[in-house]
């Protein structure tokens, strides 16, 4: 057989495998096409049936409408604070409880790590009630500290702390032992030669935090409450007119706006990301 007759079979052979994969490629991407395409329509356009992917007319001011009908860009710059804060304090709980788990080792500390983890399956409607309960008490209504005080220690910092634990695991011990002997301490030993070490995995635990952090609903919904201070998965439901009802465009241009973050800082870190979860799949 030729070698372009064996090219054709194999093409023949893998062509219901592309095509799975296709139909699989358009169910996540057909929703991103749309809400980008309904971003420029009219309402119209959007409830019109058969629907259109493409738009008649390009409509830029459905953009411009989302820093006019409500303070979209503070909205904006306080979701990315909230992730730069959450991220940060995430990472400075994780790295060490991480490293303090995996290579010192305490009394107990088997049992400290199942009890953080299962803290993880809680779901946060279980707990807001008390949660918000007590930041009213100490004035922390309409401020960001419950936002990140609370998500970093209840949420992310147990995920993240699993996922540093992981890979800190998998270093062996001959580099703790030779730093030892050079007179290193804990803490030098941890910053100066674990960290370098487990990039990955900490490119992953940002990932995650991010990502969590952004999406927030709940939390923001119930802890804030000036127009201000709200994050932007809360101000994406507020784009309604008094009348017509919700402004279908301007809300999927302020989502595709929303988008934007979360994916930069996905594809700066994206190299990194499927390394350091697999991180500790060597050793346990």
């Amino acid at each position: 057989m030729s070698r372009s007759n064996a090219q054709s079979a194999r093409i023949v052979r893998r062509a219901p495998m592309y095509a799975l994969l296709t139909v699989i490629a358009l169910l996540f991407i057909g929703p991103v096409l749309w809400m980008v395409s309904g971003s420029f329509k009219s309402i119209g356009e959007i409830l019109q049936y058969p629907p259109k992917l493409f738009p008649e007319v390009f409509r830029w001011e459905n953009y411009a409408q989302v820093f006019t009908l409500q303070p979209f860009a503070q909205q904006f710059l306080n979701s990315v604070l909230l992730m730069v804060l959450i991220c940060t304090l995430t990472l400075v709980l994780a790295i060490p409880s991480g490293y303090a788990l995996a290579r010192v080792r305490p009394a107990g500390a088997e049992i400290f790590f199942l009890i953080l983890l299962a803290g993880v399956f809680i779901p946060p409607e279980a707990v807001i009630i008390p949660l918000f309960q007590a930041a009213a008490q100490i004035g922390w209504v309409d401020t960001f500290y419950p936002l990140v005080i609370f998500t970093s220690v209840l949420s992310t910092g147990p995920v993240a702390m699993f996922i540093m634990r992981q890979a800190f695991l998998t270093l062996p011990n001959e580099f703790e032992e030779a730093a030892t002997l050079d007179g290193a301490s804990r803490a030098r030993t941890m910053v100066q030669i674990f960290l370098p070490l487990v990039r990955p995995s900490i490119a992953s635990a940002v990932v995650f935090t991010a990502w969590f952090s952004w999406n927030q609903f709940l939390e923001p919904l119930v802890y804030l409450r000036s127009q201000t201070m709200l994050t932007v998965p809360v101000a994406l439901t507020l784009f309604e007119d008094a009348l017509a009802g919700p402004r279908w465009n301007v809300q999927m241009a302020a989502t595709t706006l929303s988008v934007l973050p979360v994916l930069i800082v996905f594809l700066i870190a994206q190299k990194h990301v499927v390394s350091g979860l697999t991180a500790g799949g060597l050793k346990s």
